[in-house]
């Protein structure tokens, strides 16, 4: 029970620094919580937070919003939300760039699993919504070793269908995509933690679940708290601090410093003012703090999702299952979109970074034919998703948008959802890493999408084929004429 107190400890302690520092009040108003004394004051943060489970999901906002390797970020206590080309996406904390964890408060969790990541559904199946459901019913079992760990059962309702969905009987392939968007996939088996048998976790691709004998309760590790006691130093567990040794994250909150960054040469394009201070209202900052020994670089790469945006009358979605990539390396790309009323098409482009603010691409002779305007038949169901497997060999920074059209002929603008970058210099183009959320490339599960692709379904379900029709295979983009 010993190792229980540790995990509590920290979990209330956490929580409870962060309520009533010396000199701070916490404002009752909307979006605010009393439990951390932070509040969600960015619309589309706080959008996201509502339809993808509050705090029973993401935890209590544990920061303000501020600004981490040029992205407006937010940290909740098992999340860490970003925005990228406008859209709201997860940052893949357990990257090994960012906090590879598999030790805090002398727990012990498994690590990643390749010949488990091997048995993975592919996306290019016809019934691959159906096989991941399998897949993940056989990995993540509710009743395991005598124990009801409920693993399964957590990563199956984690979405609140009728909040995601309001008035509408969702597609179950749909809820599953969401949820797989909150876990990913799990990349190990269920371990009992080898100090304590009522400890159960398994690993997934976007968290850590964890169940507790003693009150037979499930829920996720809370991997951004960690995150925030690696930045911060604070209530920092000294396992995990020995492990994060060299990062480039250990340490760097330092208010009084430029931008409260300790060494901002590690973290470029980053302003931490204020960012772990409770409230809302201004900061008065100390004095400078003594200079700090710099620390080594560690480059994170990942995978990107873009969350629904709303369109008019249709929410749409972009995911990439991953967004820094090499020339002649396939990434697949989804285009998912719910309407009121019957959708007549989605159509995706990639447009050049030196492009965006032309609003248009050139589709006759793109620098790249993989990002070709490309477009799928919805066949006027009101819930309608695709996956593209596209190969770039055209390096740049380029951003992926996608549009629709429903069956009254009202077509939605552009959705510049997220960045694609093609390492190389051949097109002038410099681009370079960030950690957003997703299955880093040096990862022993380089074909598996965090971000799950729609399955292929006949064109009778509300779901249309996943994969294009052979004369339009997804390999070779065929450019569709301009409405």
């Amino acid at each position: 029970m010993k190792r229980l107190g540790i995990l509590l400890a920290f979990i209330v302690v956490a929580s409870v620094a962060a309520v009533a520092p010396p000199g701070g009040t916490t404002e009752a108003q909307t979006g605010c919580f009393s439990e951390t004394g932070f509040c969600v004051t960015n619309p589309a943060f706080a959008e996201y937070f509502r339809v993808r489970g509050g705090t029973r999901i993401l935890g209590f906002p544990i920061s303000r919003e501020f600004t981490l390797e040029g992205f407006q970020v937010q940290f909740f206590q098992r999340v860490v939300l970003q925005l990228q080309g406008g859209q709201v996406q997860r940052l893949n904390i357990l990257d090994p760039g960012i906090m590879p964890m598999t030790r805090a408060n002398q727990s012990v969790f498994p690590g990643p699993d390749p010949q488990l990541a091997a048995q993975a559904p592919q996306t290019s199946s016809p019934t691959y919504a159906q096989d991941v459901i399998q897949f993940v019913q056989r990995v993540s079992p509710n009743d395991w070793n005598g124990q009801h760990v409920g693993f399964f059962d957590l990563f199956n309702t984690t979405v609140p269908v009728d909040i995601a969905f309001p008035g509408q009987t969702p597609n179950p392939d749909l809820v599953t995509l969401l949820n797989l968007e909150i876990w990913g996939l799990p990349t190990s088996n269920p371990a009992a933690d080898p100090g304590n048998g009522g400890f159960v976790y398994q690993r997934y691709q976007r968290g850590i679940m964890h169940f507790d004998a003693s009150c037979g309760c499930t829920q996720g590790i809370l991997v951004g708290e960690y995150l925030k006691s690696v930045i911060t130093g604070k209530n920092l567990p000294q396992d995990l601090h020995q492990d994060m040794q060299g990062s480039r994250f250990l340490g760097q909150y330092s208010p009084g410093s430029p931008g409260w960054v300790a060494r901002p040469a590690e973290l470029p394009s980053t302003d931490m003012t204020a960012a772990f201070e409770p409230g809302t209202g201004a900061v008065t900052a100390p004095p400078p703090p003594a200079a700090q020994p710099t620390q080594p670089i560690s480059v994170a790469t990942g995978t990107a999702t873009a969350t629904s945006t709303p369109g008019g009358n249709i929410n749409i979605t972009v995911q990439l299952d991953d967004d820094n990539i090499d020339p002649g390396q396939t990434v697949n790309l989804t285009v998912i979109a719910t309407g009121l009323v019957g959708i007549d098409w989605i159509e995706w482009e990639g447009v050049y970074d030196g492009n965006q603010n032309s609003n248009k691409n050139d589709n006759d002779s793109p620098s790249d034919p993989a990002f070709a305007r490309q477009r799928f038949d919805c066949d006027k169901n009101t819930q309608c998703a695709n996956v593209w497997s596209i190969t770039p060999t055209v390096s740049g920074r380029y951003t992926i948008r996608a549009r629709a059209r429903d069956i009254n002929d009202n077509r939605t603008d552009w959705i510049g959802a997220t960045t694609l970058r093609v390492r190389g210099n051949n097109t002038g183009a410099t681009p370079t890493n960030t950690p957003v959320a997703g299955q880093p490339t040096n990862t022993p599960v380089p074909s598996q999408p965090t971000n799950t692709p729609v399955p292929a379904q006949s064109t009778n379900t509300p779901i249309p084929p996943a994969v294009p029709t052979a004369t339009n295979p997804a390999n070779v983009p065929t450019p569709t004429p301009r409405p």
